[in-house]
């Protein structure tokens, strides 16, 4: 795969919140699949198990919650570039952060063009 086909996987219930992000990296030419909660991503991506892609989830997810997500995708061996919006620190969320190079905490709300630079450079790493 290429940088052409670097796709962003976002995980939030907030449907606004995807089509937002969808819009934004759009303009920077990168694809975006959107789910409202852990469970819906893992069944689209474990069977496939793409690795030219990153993911942006909430942490505060209905069901199971982003750190259970990140820590599910751990056990299971993924390796997967992760930015995690958070709302506040936690001890466990920091926990979760500093269990893996590959994942990154943003707090919200972050400002666009930070986002942006860390997802591109994601691309530029994958």
């Amino acid at each position: 795969m290429t940088r052409d086909n670097f796709v962003v996987h976002i995980v939030d219930p907030d449907q606004a919140i995807g089509d937002g992000l969808a819009t934004l990296l759009g303009t920077y030419g990168i694809d975006v699949l959107s789910y409202p909660d852990a469970e819906s991503f893992l069944k689209f991506w474990l069977p496939r198990r793409p690795c030219n892609c990153c993911l942006i989830s909430e942490a505060d997810l209905p069901g199971l919650s982003g750190p259970a997500l990140l820590r599910e995708l751990r056990e299971l061996s993924v390796e997967i570039p992760v930015l995690l919006l958070v709302s506040t620190s936690s001890p466990e969320l920091i926990e979760v952060a500093r269990s893996s190079s590959q994942i990154g905490v943003i707090e919200k709300p972050c400002v666009d063009h930070a986002l942006i630079n860390r997802v591109l450079r994601l691309r530029e790493e994958t």
